[in-house]
């Protein structure tokens, strides 16, 4: 953000503003903003006179004076604001301004400090490494043939696709969101299984939501604004970015949120195609770990929290995430556990610091397996749903329930039977039942159970998402 829409935006505000003034001279507040020589950009920008502005993909251009042209990319928070006062606009966000010789500014602000400026010559700019490495904008794909040839060997998923912008130029997380569900195209899906008809979907949705998107002069999410004032309008007419846990527009379903290399993707999982997910959460001993066997015996993909929790602490590069984190738990270069149990019970604050920090990471790999499990039911086995606030990251949550606690634990020569069923009176299950969308009775025989996992499991493969959620 901003995305091609913005940026044209910006570019059309600003052309009607600074076209025909002059840089008088530049102020550099942020200089890693200059990626081309500092020393050179300062002295070659002044003087010079705006004569047009331009766009390519997310880049915006000012032709220049002298056959010089500047390049800009807003990159996150990127904001350039034409305005008369300068004192009451300077913060500690603005990386750069220039004087204008009638007086005015031209202020660039920019929270996150990630965008960028060139300065080259005219005749540079069509091979500068910025511009060359763009693919076309949508309008100019001729057929599906291009973006067939261009993921042909791809093996990132379809999101990741959208925004890569040597493909397609000008695509963001919004936007790339919007076109796959107009596309009703499974965003997790590999690109180079994408097909010619789904192709023409891509081509003729991306000009569509872009062209939508220009009209309504982009849309204002968060902190973006075109100019000073002035807000854009197309967040009101999207359809899946921003929408996770509401209603499908087209099915019911209730839109669900993953995340591709770091981006939220929000997405439906019945118009695209996205099979249902499922926890399984209740108390120690109620037989989790035997319906999540019995999931898996129906042709589910399946996974535990509990197993990733073990693979997180076999981790190197987690351990010293870990010792970076709490340093006081490692002694000789170790995790000592027993510093880990006495602290979580005596120090509140340690434990909740500690439990954030662990369902985090539990929460990255389950996110993780999901995406790359879309064909088929997935299950995962999460016993601390409801404390690690993971609910709403699954289509169905299941609860598991059973009065024979005791005995399941006696049976497993449990050693600690009493400080098991302790901890259970602190499980927030019970606080949190209204939320599950089935219960499974652990109380009867083997076969008792595998009917119910069958019953719940029937239900949702036929359901397929087909309606909305229960609101939690």
């Amino acid at each position: 953000m901003p995305e091609l829409p913005e940026v044209e935006t910006i570019k059309r505000i600003l052309s009607k503003d600074v076209v025909g003034l002059t840089i008088k001279d530049v102020t550099v507040f942020y200089k890693r903003l200059i990626q081309t020589d500092y020393d050179e950009f300062v002295l070659n920008i002044k003087n010079k006179k705006i004569l047009s502005l331009s766009r390519k993909g997310k880049y915006l251009i000012f032709h220049l004076s002298d056959d010089f042209a500047l390049l800009v990319h807003f990159r996150m928070e990127g904001k350039f604001f034409h305005l008369k006062d300068l004192e009451s606009n300077l913060n500690k966000h603005v990386s750069l301004y220039f004087t204008m010789d009638d007086g005015s500014y031209m202020i660039f602000n920019d929270v996150r400090k990630f965008g960028v400026m060139c300065l080259y010559k005219e005749e540079e700019l069509p091979d500068c490494k910025p511009l060359k490495e763009l693919g076309l904008e949508p309008w100019d794909i001729k057929g599906p043939e291009y973006l067939l040839e261009a993921y042909k060997h791809k093996g990132y998923m379809m999101k990741e696709a959208l925004l890569d912008q040597s493909v397609i130029s000008g695509l963001g997380n919004i936007y790339a969101d919007e076109v796959l569900y107009r596309s009703k195209i499974n965003p997790f899906m590999k690109a180079k299984d994408l097909n010619e008809e789904e192709a023409k979907k891509i081509i003729v949705n991306a000009d569509e939501v872009l062209k939508e998107a220009i009209k309504a002069g982009g849309s204002t999410i968060r902190t973006y604004h075109p100019a000073q004032g002035v807000s854009g309008l197309m967040q009101v007419s999207l359809k899946a970015y921003g929408h996770e846990g509401k209603p499908c527009e087209e099915c019911g379903a209730r839109m669900e949120k993953r995340y591709v290399g770091g981006r939220g993707t929000t997405y439906c999982p019945r118009c695209q195609h996205v099979a249902p997910s499922i926890a399984i959460t209740g108390k120690i001993a109620v037989g989790k770990s035997q319906v999540l066997e019995i999931f898996s015996s129906l042709g589910c993909y399946t996974a535990s929290a509990d197993e990733m929790v073990h693979s997180l602490y076999a981790s190197e590069s987690f351990l010293k995430l870990l010792k970076a984190r709490f340093p006081f738990l490692f002694v000789d270069g170790k995790l000592d556990k027993g510093i880990v149990i006495t602290k979580m019970g005596e120090d509140k604050k340690f434990r909740r610091g500690y439990e954030t920090f662990i369902w985090s990471a539990v929460r990255d790999l389950i996110n993780t397996f999901l995406i790359n499990h879309t064909d088929k039911i997935a299950v995962v086995e999460v016993p601390l749903l409801f404390d690690a606030k993971m609910e709403d990251d699954f289509t169905f949550v299941v609860g598991v329930e059973s009065d024979k606690q005791r005995e399941y634990l006696e049976e497993r020569e449990d050693h600690d039977v009493e400080k098991r069923l302790a901890i259970n009176k602190r499980n927030s299950y019970d606080l949190n039942r209204k939320k599950l969308d089935y219960v499974i009775v652990n109380n009867g025989t083997r076969e008792s159970l595998m009917s119910q996992v069958g019953t719940v499991f029937s239900s949702i493969y036929n359901a397929k998402a087909n309606t909305c959620k229960k609101s939690h």
